[in-house]
């Protein structure tokens, strides 16, 4: 059996590849990082990385190529980057762990692999408590279509571990063409949306360790108030947090655990990063581009409503 784990990252999101790299093996894993291009900017190799290989499109076999390029195509509002984390499907592994950059690991990732068993898919987030909001314009409607339980079902795609199946590519597919049925219920920017929509129609067998009965803690970092609540659920609750995952906007560097971000770094150059952050912050520069992006989204929003 052979295992691994897949990451997308780009020059951009470099700073916080390199911090879950180092984060991952400081937490004991030795299982080999294979990092994809997002674009045509890919990551700096280091060459202190241990089992660290930076991988091209070209890898993938020509199926798991030809895959992508359909996402693409049928979902253009979704940036491809995004998508290419499908290509874990076609990769080395008989198992992967997929993650995002923004990503802490608070543990040993070996040891989550024992969890998959009879499952297909193994995660530890609190997706199931949003009610569908991040990945479907209409929540109730999609309730609707699908049944009970199909909003639980969600899953944050930015960590999970997977056995891939022959039929796996397939359900995708079927995924994309139930959200072409259905234009107005999924959110079409997000390809969690489209993993939800797999998972509620396809039913692959599917374990949440933050569910009973192992209630793990949320792996969420918006969900701590600081780092000591980290500790303290860990410590005093007992409840383990595989990873912290900065999404959302909070992966700034500047607030209460986004410091764990920063933990690849030597205390000088934490420093700098941190000056640089908050005259950055001071100044408005930060959240230019995110209001940018949210204008973006709803142009293409307006320009799919009207066709």
């Amino acid at each position: 059996m052979k295992r691994g784990i897949y990451l997308v990252a780009n020059r951009k999101s470099e700073a916080e590849c390199l911090n879950l790299i180092y984060s991952i093996r400081r937490c004991g894993c030795r299982l080999p990082i294979r990092v994809i291009p997002f674009d045509e900017k890919p990551i700096r190799p280091d060459a202190a990385w241990e089992d660290v290989r930076l991988v091209r499109l070209d890898d993938f076999p020509q199926e798991g190529r030809r895959f992508l390029d359909e996402l693409t195509q049928r979902m253009p509002i979704c940036p491809e980057g995004l998508l290419r984390r499908f290509l874990a499907w076609f990769g080395e592994f008989d198992e992967f762990l997929y993650s995002d950059n923004d990503v802490v690991a608070l543990m040993n990732w070996e040891e989550l692999f024992s969890y998959l068993g009879q499952f297909e898919i193994v995660h530890a987030d609190h997706e199931f408590a949003t009610h569908g909001k991040f990945n479907m314009r209409k929540p109730d409607r999609f309730a609707e279509l699908m049944g009970p339980g199909s909003l639980e079902c969600a899953i944050t795609d930015g960590h999970f571990l997977c056995r891939p199946r022959a039929q796996h590519v397939a359900d995708l597919l079927r995924g994309v063409t139930w959200m072409e049925e259905h234009p107005d219920v999924p959110i079409w920017h997000h390809d969690q949306s489209l993993v939800h929509v797999t998972l509620a129609l396809a039913k692959w067998p599917a374990l949440n360790l933050c569910k009973p009965p192992h209630n793990w803690a949320s792996s969420w970092a918006g969900d701590y108030v600081n780092t000591l609540e980290v500790f303290r659920t860990i410590q005093t609750e007992r409840r383990p947090i595989s990873h912290l995952h900065f999404s959302g906007g909070h992966a700034g560097g500047t607030n209460p655990t986004e410091e764990l971000l920063l933990s690849n770094l030597s205390a000088k150059q934490r420093r700098r990063r941190l000056l640089s952050l908050l005259a950055s912050e001071a100044s408005g520069v930060r959240s230019a581009p995110k209001l940018a992006k949210r204008a973006m989204r709803k142009a293409q929003r307006l320009v799919r409503g009207s066709n």
